[in-house]
């Protein structure tokens, strides 16, 4: 499985050595009621039972869950994934990031660095996310890495025996060259002039 550098951050494989950086991360309640599926109160099973299902997952293309470290210590920070559905002309990206390392953008450039291997690497044509219409912060990340707001949908998501409105974000590779290209002839013209 491939390994990713970006500005500031290291994405690599999962490892069975992530279960304590995992479990230590996901006992802050707020990063876990924003998630849709992890348990809470979050214990160190849960860390190994969920490694064994990914790297499984992983072992047999189905899934492609990266460790988010920093280049600059390698402290693991949080996890990003991107799975394709079974026809391989799509897939969700997931993510969530250890509360001490909110708001420095660095999910925003996890994000980037994903959704560029989905279409570039893995050949997708669309990339989509959602989230919890009570946590707006990650709809931010996901229209500061490109991504387009695509409606709500009521009541369509559950945490805690609550609904929740999801929020729906997504991109297709032809929009994805499209931003590139347009970056690029951008820059090209403010070094001309």
């Amino acid at each position: 499985m491939k390994t990713f550098l970006t500005e500031r951050l290291l994405l690599r494989p999962m490892q069975v050595t992530d279960a304590e950086p995992i479990t230590c991360l996901l006992q802050e309640r707020r990063v876990v009621e924003t998630l849709a599926v992890v348990p809470w109160p979050y214990q160190r099973h849960h860390a190994d039972e969920w490694l064994v299902r990914i790297l499984g997952a992983q072992e047999d293309g189905r899934f492609h869950t990266f460790a988010i470290t920093l280049r600059d210590g390698g402290e693991f920070v949080g996890v990003i994934g991107i799975h394709p559905e079974a026809n391989g002309f799509w897939a969700e990206v997931g993510y969530w990031l250890g509360i001490d390392h909110w708001g420095r953008g660095y999910m925003t450039e996890a994000l980037q660095e994903m959704i560029r291997y989905g279409f570039e690497e893995l050949g997708l044509r669309r990339v989509e996310s959602h989230h919890f219409a009570h946590n707006p912060a990650s709809g931010r990340v996901m229209q500061k890495a490109g991504m387009n707001y695509e409606g709500s949908q009521k009541l369509r998501a559950a945490r805690f025996d609550q609904l929740y409105d999801r929020v729906n974000y997504g991109l297709t590779d032809d929009e994805w060259r499209a931003a590139a290209i347009e970056l690029r002839t951008t820059g090209e013209n403010a070094r001309t002039t």
